[in-house]
């Protein structure tokens, strides 16, 4: 009789507790089209055809996941075969969807006459987001349609990644006395499509992982957004940063070092980090419920992600630019730049401000001169600083 009991409580356990949810069972995560943030910085123009190959290497690679088991989550119904352009959103208050983002597709642009020639370099940038969304609690369901309504979702947390890389790099060959792999064009959008796509390529080998939002996805309170950090400023304390960096290219800037850094903190610390809310990049104060807004396009119209106020504000500042040129003779000349970065506040063992140095030597004929680009120079070098002081 005491079998007998003991196997009808077993049953009745069974019975309630709901099928797909028991306990250690893994969210479902329902994968949608690849987004693009909409943006002054992102000169590379993505044609539909770019968007199919990210949004293809984004699906192989969390295919592979699933198969050997790596995801902290299951990606239910998904077609893995194609490329589709439509928001397949289930509506239902508790789902989470995956959206890819392209959010930064720019790149910055050289032309240095080094003996006599012309060369022309892009620095590719690329950086891609997978952005892990609920729907609004009132949301209305009926906007979320094929007609290029907005949909509205709350952010639980993202995978930021960033690669960078510079096409048509020079180098002074000693020996012959002349300038090797000239790039004697303007690159052209075509080759930083190609260069966009190989980042991406190489961002999902090496970045991508999941650790830092694997509890969002399950623990109701982190959905509220109270343990998270978000870089919500990057001044300008330098003199001149301020008057080499103006208008839209300090927004540019700003971006792009918030980007960085949120790239490299989170991969280092695994906490849940925000976009940066920098840059003017059409991320704006919500006054009715307190929360940044990050407006990103589809094929079929506009999504609107909103994040709570970060747990953990983070302040970055551009606190100092030099630079020397430093005449050795014989024509060889020595350019010397340096960047300053702080952070704050300070938690344990993190730096509180960080310098870079860069050095370029190069010989000239006589008679000619080298057109140094300062501003990407230092640029440049404030981006890699920015991964520097998150690590």
């Amino acid at each position: 009789m005491r079998w007998v009991l003991g196997l009808s409580l077993i049953v009745i356990g069974l019975l309630v507790l709901p099928v797909g949810k028991a306990a250690g069972a893994k969210p479902e995560v329902y994968l949608q089209p690849v987004l693009t943030f909409e943006s002054p910085l992102n000169n590379i123009h993505l044609d539909e055809d770019t968007r199919q190959q990210v949004d293809s290497l984004i699906r192989n690679k969390l295919k592979g996941m699933a198969v050997a088991d790596e995801l902290p989550y299951e990606i239910p119904n998904i077609n893995w075969g194609g490329y589709h352009s439509s928001n397949e959103h289930i509506t239902a208050s508790d789902e989470i969807f995956l959206y890819p983002a392209i959010m930064v597709s720019t790149s910055i642009d050289t032309a240095n006459n080094n003996s006599l020639e012309t060369a022309y370099t892009s620095t590719v940038i690329a950086g891609i987001s997978l952005l892990f969304c609920m729907p609004e609690e009132n949301l209305d369901m009926s906007r979320m349609t094929e007609e290029g309504n907005t949909v509205s979702l709350r952010l639980l947390g993202i995978v930021p990644m960033v690669e960078a890389e510079t096409i048509g790099l020079s180098q002074y060959n000693r020996q012959t006395d002349r300038w090797e792999n000239l790039h004697n064009t303007p690159i052209s959008n075509g080759e930083k499509q190609g260069k966009f796509i190989s980042l991406v390529h190489r961002m999902l080998k090496n970045d991508i992982s999941f650790s830092s939002i694997k509890n969002n996805l399950r623990d109701d309170e982190a959905k509220l957004g109270i343990d998270t950090y978000q870089v919500t400023d990057v001044a300008m304390s330098s003199e001149r940063a301020r008057e080499m960096f103006m208008g839209q290219a300090a927004e540019d800037l700003q971006f792009l070092v918030g980007y960085f850094f949120t790239s490299a903190y989170q991969k280092k610390t695994k906490r849940v980090v925000y976009p940066p809310a920098v840059g003017g990049q059409q991320l704006a104060d919500d006054m009715i419920d307190g929360a940044y807004r990050l407006s990103l396009d589809s094929a079929n119209g506009r999504v609107d992600v909103t994040m709570s106020h970060p747990g953990h504000p983070i302040r970055l500042d551009i606190s100092g630019l030099a630079s020397q040129m430093v005449n050795s003779g014989n024509n060889v000349y020595t350019n010397l730049h340096k960047v300053w970065l702080a952070k704050s506040p300070v938690e344990g063992d993190e730096q509180r401000e960080l310098s870079r140095v860069s050095e370029r030597t190069v010989k000239l004929l006589p008679g000619t001169s080298a057109d140094w680009h300062d501003n990407q120079i230092y640029t440049a070098l404030l981006l890699g600083l920015a991964q520097e002081l998150a690590s």
